[in-house]
């Protein structure tokens, strides 16, 4: 950066400077040390004065009652699982849609989300605006790797690293071992490796300065926050220890709301003592602001940094800022319109604690002075008084009097009563300002003998000035927050992660999310008891189970939408991790996905139509099968008749040729044995001589 540049940017910081809200000294910082002073309870400049006097020094709290009494339905809104919901644009980006979603409340949010709630939204409620700051600072780590058995490849690919600090003495070590199978290598290696984290920081509201005609943070022309910073910090964020040198060191004198706090605890203020060249502050700001940096004619947004204040700053780096806006992020619980600083819940009451205390303080001192009233001593002509046992007054005490002399109490007019009918309708005053009463602290001892229905009308009443608080910090808070986050994750994150959550291993790729996706509130605004939330989930449950009874696989309400009650009814009911009672939204869609393509269940009366059919072709099956045996039964029976009248016969025709077999044997035999007796000159027995013929 040239000299020149450096020059208009110091000149144009000088000149945003001197017309910015939050400076020291200026308006808004002498109502911060105002609020913090009736929160804290400190007094009021008289109390030296009433106490030499022996008045009451009483000090209302109704600020600090306000506040805190607020707080507890804020923490019960936001502190949840779930703040932020992105929503997808297309149908494609759906899935991206709910990671995105699940990764950013579970993250980046959930690191740090108690103390980013309270401390950010706390001093919203009591010092006009609370800040946070979003960012992703880089850091460097060195790390110490050790890989044992490598192949000379694995090796050299491995030393070939650009991030191995090959230069620094002892950074890679190789040990060689020689194997029948060949050579193997144990490498040890130093690496720096860069790392990016998400960030979001609470901020203290008096280390925070705006334009002071900013419509709101994203707009504003010039904003900045600064911090103390060693000139160690310095020589790690990379800066030239001979430019620290130059800079101008920090005096040790903090801003008045800060010591407004610290005299709580500590009444000789903090004293910085003597430090050495390393550990010398010095208060360095970060600014965001519109200017021309490459001389082009038109300005771009810019983040610079730059120690000392206005009068004398010195830049100390300059960069164009990538994003669309500064990452500062106000909570304001009183917004006014079209200005970047309201007022807050302790602005409403900050003068009702004032009008408390002074009456509160005359009916103590009413109440003292009625108790032990002053007195009036007469001398008389020839009298006298021992002052001494006069001053020393107690209870059954006994004073000396001589002569004429006498004492006289003061009459005191009593005006107890009016004091307590004024501290009573301050009450009033409060609940209207800021909602806050006795029956959003605690049971009253009465509310029991109201009436239900008068005591919600009642409550909700009452409550309709702290759910616009908490619309107000979700709408112009979490909301542009969540926005933002995501633009960081999404641009920094430049690769694809896996974590365990949830009880499961989850993998996300931020690359594929859409960073302007649109961003909604997750939240159940409202601060009603768990009781109340309990019996409006379960009426939605039952609510859900007779549309899915009623419609079956038309019902407009699905699986998805009966656990998500589930998971708000287990939450309401004050139990952590609901997925573990129910299974995940995730778990819930597989499972209705399975449903929506198993076969459609008939209904009842298909039903009994089914079974009657399926009885009329039993019937059907049993007749026609009890025919078939029939037919069968008659087929075997002939077919039987047939075999045993086939087998008759043929064992007739193998009788008869038997038979008819044995007598061709026979005649054979015996025209054999004629024949041989005709041989033997015989005469045949068959054969008739004709001469006796």
């Amino acid at each position: 950066m040239d000299s020149h540049t450096e020059e208009r940017l110091q000149r144009a910081i000088v000149r945003e400077m001197d017309q910015c809200l939050g400076v020291e000294g200026s308006r808004l910082s002498q109502a911060r040390v105002m609020l913090k002073g009736r929160y804290l309870g400190h007094g009021y400049g008289v109390d030296g004065e009433r106490e030499a006097k022996g008045l009451s020094t009483y000090v209302d709290r109704t600020v600090l009652e306000a506040v805190e009494w607020a707080k507890p339905g804020l923490m019960r809104v936001f502190c949840g699982d779930e703040i932020i919901r992105f929503e997808p644009r297309t149908p494609e980006q759906e899935q991206a849609a709910k990671d995105a979603t699940l990764y950013v409340n579970q993250v980046v949010f959930g690191r740090r989300m108690f103390s980013l709630v309270h401390d950010v939204l706390t001093d919203g409620l009591y010092q006009r605006v609370g800040w946070c700051l979003a960012h992703c600072p880089e850091r460097e780590e060195r790390r110490l790797m050790e890989y044992a058995g490598l192949s000379r490849q694995e090796a050299l690919a491995l030393l070939s690293d650009p991030g191995l600090d090959m230069a620094a003495p002892g950074a890679v070590r190789v040990k060689r071992h020689d194997t029948p199978q060949g050579p193997l290598y144990d490498v040890s290696v130093r690496q720096t490796v860069r790392i990016r984290d998400i960030r979001i920081d609470p901020v203290p509201s008096e280390n925070v300065v705006v334009s002071a005609d900013a419509q709101d943070v994203e707009r504003a022309r010039f904003i900045a926050h600064w911090e103390i910073k060693t000139a160690s910090d310095l020589r790690r964020e990379g800066y030239a220890p001979a430019l620290i040198d130059e800079l101008s060191p920090y005096d040790d004198e903090v801003m008045p709301e800060t010591a407004a706090g610290r005299a709580i605890n500590d009444a000789s203020g903090v004293d910085g003592g003597w430090r050495d060249s390393a550990t010398r502050a010095y208060k360095i700001y970060e600014a965001w602001f519109d200017f021309d940096l490459d001389g082009d004619g038109l300005a771009e947004k810019v983040k610079a940094t730059y120690c000392g204040d206005a009068g004398c700053c010195r830049v100390l780096s300059v960069e164009p800022w990538p994003l669309y806006r500064a990452p500062l992020f106000a909570a304001c619980s009183v917004p006014l319109p079209h200005q970047v600083v309201g007022l807050c819940l302790a602005d409403l009451v900050a003068d009702v604690q004032d009008l408390r205390t002074e009456m509160t303080r005359q009916y103590l001192d009413n109440l003292a002075l009625a108790n032990q009233a002053e007195l009036v001593v007469n001398e008389g002509q020839s009298g006298s008084v021992e002052y001494d046992s006069l001053l020393a007054r107690g209870v059954g005490a006994v004073h000396r009097l001589r002569g004429d002399a006498s004492i006289t109490p003061l009459p005191v007019a009593t005006a107890s009563g009016d004091a307590l009918q004024g501290l009573q309708m301050s009450d009033g005053l409060i609940e209207r300002r800021t909602g806050v009463s006795s029956r959003t602290q605690s049971l009253q001892a009465d509310a029991l003998q109201n009436t239900a229905t008068g005591a919600a009308i009642m409550e909700e009443a009452v409550n309709q000035r702290l759910e616009l608080i908490a619309r107000v910090y979700a709408e112009t808070f979490f909301k542009p927050l969540g926005r933002y986050v995501l633009h960081l994750v999404h641009r920094y994150h430049d690769k694809a992660i896996q974590l365990r959550l949830k009880g499961r291993f989850m993998h996300f790729d931020p690359r594929d999310w859409d960073p302007d996706m649109d961003v909604a509130v997750a939240v159940g605004l409202g601060t009603g008891n768990r009781s109340r939330l309990t019996a409006a989930y379960r009426q939605i449950l039952q609510i859900q189970q007779s549309f899915v009874a009623q419609l079956g696989q038309h019902s407009p309400v699905r699986l998805t939408n009966i656990i998500y009650t589930c998971h708000k009814l287990a939450e309401a009911a004050g139990l952590e991790s609901p997925e573990r009672f129910f299974g995940t939204e995730e778990d819930a869609r597989r499972a209705e996905q399975a449903l929506l393509n198993a076969p459609a269940r008939p209904s009842a009366e298909q039903q009994k139509l089914d079974l009657e059919k399926q009885r009329l072709k039993l019937e059907q099956d049993k007749t026609r099968a009890q025919l078939q045996g029939d037919a069968w039964t008659a087929q075997t029976e002939a077919r039987r008749k047939a075999l045993e009248t086939q087998s008759r016969l043929t064992l007739e025709q193998q009788k008869n040729a038997g038979q008819f077999a044995l007598k061709a044997m026979k005649m054979q035999m015996e025209k054999e044995l004629d024949q041989t007796r005709l041989n033997q000159g015989e005469r045949a027995s068959g054969l008739t001589d004709i001469n006796d013929a």
